[in-house]
């Protein structure tokens, strides 16, 4: 008999409703005996339970009123401390663990699933290690109260004197039964417990404030202090009262804060003086791989750490032989304690998604780190002057010099939402916005020109501005074709910062095993994905929608596969011999545009076989065919003859350091304020409520001015009175009044 049959029977047999149903365990008073039956593990619970001894009753409650026992049992199992296996503790949510779903599980051979890249997970597979975090956050979003920690209500036993010192202080046999007796052993330095009695009857005493060192108390909080710049003296206070229910001073907790600081400093120089280990076991365990580390010598034979590059021959590998020459290269700020940015270089595959190569962590972002990088990604990548090869970034001015100065024959992309951003400071507008987009997406240099003069003739500064920036740039009408990419925004490196935005906020060394652990499991999944086509699931959802557009268009036969495509009073020439379109899409994406689609489907051709083969499964197979090599923990980790660089050292910017990032244009919203520089109110300019209403209002036209000279006119009065005041008599005070008109 299930629950649900016996509460419906036990209705039936009794002939009315009852709201919920309980037993009590036949060892047990019902004071701290009941339980309550809610759902069916709770019955199958007290099943166990009624059978384990047959032969003896079991009694069970049913709650005609409604008011429940909760309470009751809640209150009775926390005293006596009992924890029923298998009952379902709805009231105490912090004992069930979500189950975390087995990524090996999932059905392998998906049929035309996309994993969007945008699904970010947080890069957090290095919990385990404990060298790498020892300064990495606590993953617990914040909140930094003890989960079993105790009421704010204390009740201070009646046997403690505080008045007393601790050193002072001597036992005191009242009601609570709890002793322990322990000896100290000198032989194996520690301390022998000979008796106990662990039964406590008193309340737990909460100022023992004088006992806790500020050693202990930096110790426990050192990666708050390190992750929480904001967090104070007074706040740290709190949160130890809080947590711990120890009343302890403000100067406990400023020594504990320069303790944790010191703590943090020592760690972070064991922390960076393991790079030429880890570097060596990269090398060993994947050969072929590049780690280059330079380091600043000084003249009294310190090393300090310069900049660190890392490309796994795996990855550099698939992506030479199976994705498209376009890499997109951008840096970013880490956010955690070690200083400094992360430089990367992204290509895309053949499902459209990222597929980061190399990365590279330096102290500040310049042309020399920039030349740098560059110089051995054009080693791993076999690039040499860069002929055939695409580069998207932003327009940071040594990123462009160094790209012209070791990749002349490249073609050098600049992002546009970046130039939009900077477009937009100086001319606002939608109008101003739109011409700009629809000129950076004409793929012909005719529409072009037409976008462009518009914009001339809307403003010719915003024209100036725009042709300064070189068109070839940012303009897919003049992209070079053979790239099977026409994206005029730099998404692979913004995408894959946003992968690895918790990743940048742990140290050097963590963040580096994050990033290659993320390679290595993101290499073995894509292996086993399945196509249902030949081409990639995401270029068919491509496909699909232009299929959707080309019922506009109307195709017209020229010769055995030329074709004149129009719809209204624009026309396009066809080649599918060639597999080019006069609107140049075809060209740029290499998977085809609405012209192309509407003659395909005009022949009744397959549209998936003019694709090119840079987006077919052999081209994918082929980027995924290698795999990262596992690594040893940092405990296994081989030595090396070579100094250990110590950290890099903080650059201090001039002028007052900044709290708050710096919001783009973009991100500040719709708030417009309004000057109130010459306006009145309605009492002073004879509104509906002042006593001149209906009277006309009078409005100077220099209303800044005359304020400024009456206040000037009263102080020079206030003066000369002060002197005339002085000299005189205060009878004869008034006679000597100063005129000023």
């Amino acid at each position: 008999m299930s629950f649900l049959e016996c509460a419906l029977f036990l209705q039936r047999f009794l002939g009315q409703d009852f709201e919920k149903m309980y037993f009590c365990l036949r060892t047990r008073p019902l004071s701290t005996g009941i339980r309550p039956i809610q759902n069916e593990l709770e019955w199958a619970f007290f099943l166990d339970t009624a059978y384990d001894e047959p032969e003896l009753p079991i009694s069970l409650y049913l709650d005609h009123s409604g008011d429940g026992l909760e309470d009751w049992f809640n209150t009775s199992s926390e005293e006596s401390g009992s924890v029923i296996q298998g009952e379902d503790n709805q009231d105490n949510p912090k004992e069930k663990e979500p189950s975390e779903a087995d990524p090996m599980s999932e059905e392998i051979g998906l049929v035309d699933e996309i994993i969007p890249d945008d699904v970010i997970t947080p890069l957090n597979k290095t919990s385990d290690d404990d060298f790498l975090n020892k300064l990495c956050p606590d993953g617990n979003n914040g909140n930094h109260d003890d989960e079993d920690g105790e009421d704010a209500d204390v009740v201070v036993h009646s046997t403690y004197n505080p008045l007393v010192s601790w050193k002072l202080q001597k036992p005191i046999l009242g009601e609570c039964t709890f002793r322990l007796w322990a000896s100290w052993m000198s032989d194996e330095h520690s301390f022998q417990i000979k008796s106990l009695k662990g039964e406590h009857r008193c309340a737990r005493n909460y100022k023992l404030g004088a006992i806790v060192t500020y050693k202990w108390i930096g110790s426990h909080y050192t990666k708050e202090i390190l992750h929480r710049k904001k967090l104070t003296i007074r706040q740290l206070r709190l949160e130890v009262i809080k947590k711990f229910g120890i009343d302890v001073s403000l100067g406990q907790c400023r020594r504990a804060k320069k303790h944790a600081m010191t703590i943090i400093e020592g760690t972070l120089v064991e922390h960076y003086a393991k790079l030429w280990s880890y570097g060596e076991e990269i090398r060993r365990s994947n050969p072929g791989s590049t780690m280059k580390m330079d380091v600043l010598a000084m003249p009294d034979g310190k090393n300090y750490f310069s900049k660190m590059y890392v490309c796994f021959a795996a990855v550099k590998k698939g992506w030479i032989e199976g994705c498209r020459k376009v890499v997109g290269i951008d840096g970013c700020f880490l956010k955690g304690i070690c200083c400094g940015e992360l430089l990367c270089a992204v290509g895309k595959d053949a499902n459209n998604q990222i597929y980061p190569v190399a990365w590279a962590v330096v102290c500040v972002e310049n042309k020399e780190n920039w030349k740098w990088f560059l110089s051995y990604l054009i080693d791993d990548l076999d690039l040499g002057m860069g002929q055939g090869f695409t580069i998207m970034s932003d327009q940071h001015k040594g990123l462009m010099e160094a790209v012209k100065e070791l990749l002349p024959q490249s073609e050098h992309r600049q992002c546009a939402r970046h130039i939009a951003s900077n477009f937009k400071k100086k001319f606002g507008g939608a109008h101003f916005e739109n011409l700009f987009w629809k000129a950076c997406k004409s793929s012909t240099e005719q529409n072009f020109k037409v976008v462009m003069k518009e914009l001339e003739a809307l403003s010719p500064l915003a024209h100036k501005y725009l042709m300064d920036k070189d068109p070839k740039t940012w303009s897919r009408a003049y992209y070079q074709t053979g790239r099977c990419c026409a994206a005029v925004e730099n998404g692979t490196s913004e995408s894959f910062n946003a992968v690895i935005v918790e990743a940048r906020k742990k140290p050097i060394i963590t963040m580096l095993e994050e990033l290659r652990m993320y390679m290595m499991d993101k290499l073995f999944k894509s292996k086993t994905k399945g196509w249902s086509s030949d081409v990639a699931p995401a270029i068919r959802q491509k496909l699909n929608v232009l299929k959707l557009d080309q019922r506009y268009w109307q195709v017209l036969p020229s010769r055995l596969n030329q074709f004149e495509t129009r719809s209204g009073n624009e026309a396009y020439e066809v080649d599918l011999d060639k597999k080019t379109c006069s609107c140049r899409m075809w060209q740029l994406n290499g998977y085809g545009c609405v012209h192309s689609v509407a003659t395909i489907s005009f022949l009744n051709r397959d549209v998936e076989q003019y694709v090119d083969p840079i987006f077919k499964r052999d081209m994918y197979l082929k980027t995924y065919n290698y795999s990262i090599s596992p690594m040893n923990g940092s405990n296994m980790w081989p030595e090396t003859p070579y100094t250990p660089p110590l950290p890099p050292k903080s650059r201090r910017m001039p002028g007052r350091p900044t709290v708050k990032r710096k919001r783009d244009a973009s991100e500040r919203g719709d708030k417009h304020k309004v000057s109130k520089i010459g306006k009145k109110s309605a009492m002073e300019s004879g509104g509906a409520n002042s006593d001149h209403a209906g009277e006309p209002s009078i409005v100077q036209a220099n209303t800044t001015k005359v304020t400024r000279k009456r206040k000037s006119e009263r102080i020079i009065k206030a003066k000369l009175g002060k002197q005339v005041g002085g000299d005189n008599d205060e009878g004869n005070c008034s006679n000597n009044a100063v005129n000023l008109d």
